[in-house]
């Protein structure tokens, strides 16, 4: 693969390969809409800003001629749009252009605003389509630029039925570029049982593989376990992937109180129900730089300044722990304190339902429990 030439050109990112661009990072993944800057905690060397959909081109514009950090923009066609075999990719009309012609112009109509690299347009890849995952395969072997991250959007039982899986791993591994991957559910992928084990053995059996539309569990765990990358959405919208011919099964997330992450359990909860669950006990403290030893029970509102609040604590926390995830010498050093932090999660559950005098106040998600439970490579089934 070869550098596109020309690019990038006056004041934008250093042209680099996409993989040294993104290996080893987590990035923060937000509507343009509600991103008028890159939050100034973001990590500069681990760390990065994705603009997701609609507005990204111009709003990575502005954002770029305030700010140096790492940039990226992505297309966001899965969506609303499926993936066949003849169009795994949405692109601008071709007035008879060649295929690569268009795609070569999506890339470089990124790179022109400023992005560290190009995400294709990948369109959503329906359970069991093999002929549309084939064909986006395909075209991915034909990009010959070095600057592509790959958008892999595919439904859950890809990863999650056995039938599936073997195909989906070997697909990934036939495309060297930079691999984002993303499973469509219509609520959190990981909490089906078989989803972690299965995707830890997609990690362990690929190269270049990262977790797109992640929460920061699913996030963490991949980059505890062989993962390249991940990108942690800033509100619940980007952080699962609807199926592309769904509706979500919840009404409009601005509709409902904003998703706040509770550090010591590990988990999000709407700011109107942590205003329930300690509306007789003192809640939770933040010790994060969006907080400053504020009160966890301050985000039971539908103003849009306390949404913007709520998911600046959320990155700034995840923020703060990747020196502890990434700092670690070894992978087996880095599991080993990835699933001790997430036990102690867990028994933080039960800690917290005795302080607030609720028995079931906070439950551990299925997804929680297995990351605290699952044994780690090397170690006998069940430990």
């Amino acid at each position: 693969m070869t550098e596109p030439n020309g690019l990038p050109g006056p004041g934008q990112q250093p042209t680099t390969s996409a993989t040294a661009t993104v290996l080893g990072r987590i990035f923060l993944l937000d509507n343009p809409r509600y991103t008028p800057r890159v939050p100034p905690f973001l990590a500069a060397d681990r760390s990065g800003l994705v603009l997701c959909g609609r507005g990204s081109h111009t709003k990575a514009d502005v954002i770029a001629r305030h700010s140096s950090s790492l940039l990226l923009i992505d297309p966001a066609a899965y969506l609303d749009q499926a993936a066949t075999a003849a169009e795994p990719f949405a692109l601008p009309e071709s007035d008879g252009t060649l295929f690569g012609s268009d795609l070569g112009a999506v890339f470089d109509g990124q790179r022109q605003r400023h992005a560290a690299a190009a995400i294709t347009p990948s369109r959503y890849v329906q359970a069991g389509d093999s002929a549309a995952f084939k064909a986006l395969v395909r075209q991915a072997q034909k990009i010959e630029r070095d600057d592509v991250i790959v958008a892999v959007p595919v439904a859950l039982p890809w990863l999650t039925q056995k039938q599936y899986l073997p195909q989906l791993i070997a697909g990934l591994q036939r495309i060297a570029h930079p691999k984002a991957v993303m499973f469509g559910a219509q609520k959190n992928p990981f909490d089906v049982a078989a989803a972690t084990a299965n995707f830890r053995r997609l990690l362990a059996e690929t190269t270049n593989v990262g977790l797109w539309r992640a929460d920061v569990p699913a996030a963490f765990d991949c980059l505890a376990h062989g993962g390249a990358f991940a990108a942690i959405g800033a509100g619940g919208s980007l952080r699962h992937l609807i199926p592309a011919d769904e509706k979500p099964d919840a009404d409009n997330p601005m509709a409902h109180t904003p998703a706040v992450l509770l550090p010591s359990m590990l988990r999000y909860v709407r700011g109107r129900i942590i205003a329930e669950k300690y509306a007789n006990t003192p809640a939770p403290r933040c010790d994060c730089v969006v907080c400053d030893g504020a009160s966890l029970d301050r985000f039971d509102s539908l103003n849009g300044d306390v949404r913007a609040e709520a998911h600046a604590h959320n990155a700034a926390v995840w923020t703060g722990w990747l020196s502890d995830l990434l700092d670690h010498a070894t992978d087996a050093e880095r599991q080993q304190w990835w699933r001790g932090f997430c036990k102690a999660a867990v028994d933080s559950h039960k800690q917290e339902n005795t302080r607030v005098r609720q028995s079931d106040a906070f439950k551990p998600s299925p997804a929680l429990k297995k990351l605290a439970n699952l044994p780690l490579p090397g170690e006998p089934s069940g430990s």
